[in-house]
This record gives C-alpha cells, sequence and structure tokens, in this order.
C-alpha cells in the first residue's frame, strides 16, 4: 500500500470520526504523515456526510494545462463551490453566564450550508463545544467539531447534515461573564436550546 493510498484512508478516518463524535485516528500522526510526503502527488478530499466534498491544494500539486487554443485549463472542477438560494444573514447576540451557568446556540442548518463565527467573552474564559446534532439520526448521535476553554474563538461550519449546529458554554469563571456571538452566513435561524429538559 503506497503513502498516498494510506494518507487518504487515514483522512477518511478522521472524517467519519469527526461526523459521529469519536477520534478514530490521531491527528498528529495524520499530520506527520502528510508532512512527510515530498514528491507523491496528495491531495485531499474531504468527506462531509453526503454534503459536497472539498479539495485542498497545494502548490507542489497542481501542473497547468493548457487547451488546444492555449488557454489553461481549470485544475479544480467546482468541489469548493456550493450555490445557494436566498439571502445572506447576519446576527450577533450577546449572553451573560452567571457563575458555573451554561447556555447554548445552535444554527438551524440544511446540508451543505455555510456559516462563518466569532464569538468573545468580556474576559473571563468558558468551556466551549461546538458541536451538531439531528434528532433523525437519534437521541445519542452528535459531531464534535471542537472542544476546549477559551475567552474567543472564531471559525466556520459547513453542515455535513441539515440538523442544529452550535456551540454550548460553560462559565469558568468566578463572576459572570458576557459573551457575544456573530454569525453570518447560510441558515434557517438561530436558536438558544432549552437545557432545563422541560
Amino acid at each position: 500500500m503506497g503513502k498516498s493510498t494510506l494518507i487518504l484512508i487515514l483522512l477518511a478516518a478522521l472524517g467519519l470520526g469527526s461526523l459521529i463524535g469519536v477520534s478514530l485516528v490521531d491527528k498528529d500522526k495524520v499530520r506527520a504523515a502528510n508532512e512527510e510526503t515530498t514528491e507523491e502527488f496528495v491531495s485531499a478530499v474531504v468527506p462531509t456526510g453526503g454534503a459536497p466534498v472539498f479539495r485542498f491544494l497545494t502548490a507542489r500539486e497542481v501542473t497547468v494545462e493548457h487547451d488546444d487554443f492555449g488557454q489553461p485549463i481549470p485544475h479544480a472542477s467546482g468541489e469548493n463551490f456550493i450555490g445557494r438560494e436566498g439571502e445572506i444573514k447576519s446576527e450577533t447576540v450577546t449572553i451573560t453566564l452567571d457563575v458555573a451557568a451554561t447556555v447554548e446556540y445552535k444554527a438551524l442548518m440544511q446540508q451543505g450550508d455555510t456559516i462563518t463565527f466569532r464569538w468573545a467573552t468580556n474576559g473571563g474564559e468558558a468551556y466551549y463545544d461546538l458541536h451538531g446534532h439531528d434528532e433523525s439520526f437519534g437521541p445519542e448521535f452528535f459531531s464534535r467539531y471542537e472542544e476546549g476553554e477559551g475567552a474567543e474563538r472564531s471559525g466556520s461550519i459547513v453542515a455535513a447534515y441539515g440538523g442544529q449546529h452550535g456551540w454550548f458554554w460553560l462559565n469558568l469563571e468566578v463572576e459572570p461573564i458576557t459573551i457575544t456571538l456573530e454569525i453570518a452566513g447560510f441558515y434557517d435561524e438561530l436558536i438558544e436550546v432549552d437545557l432545563s429538559g422541560d
């Protein structure tokens, strides 16, 4: 089995693990394997659970070819484009969290929808869990995108499936904190999830 094949298998396992909320491979080993590959063609096509796939390229992978008229032929074929109807939405929410309090906000998204986001506290740290779920997959299914502790984070989400995608926060400070969440992109609505179980 060639190194390129092994890397693609590891990347596929990593994508599947991310989709079901567990780590199936050591991300550091995948990163090291990618760094060791110097001459081989490695084009990572990232699985997204049925949504459009994305291709990531490096300069060493690209060879410019020309058609019969001497015009350059595009190297990518549209994997990184998702057409959407409707307007881009954006909104900002300010949340006050008491000591040891929790809150969860989710963007309701269709498969393939994309949002960008930034959240920041007023200085204190919070535990955060960025994840998604859809009841049609069962009550225990979720995809964890990232978790950690900090005072700010930004990024983007491409919905691998329709459902709720967003943030859970826990105040880690000994005083109340304020979190400001800004999102923009294609989504149906932003909701606060009722964590009381009622």
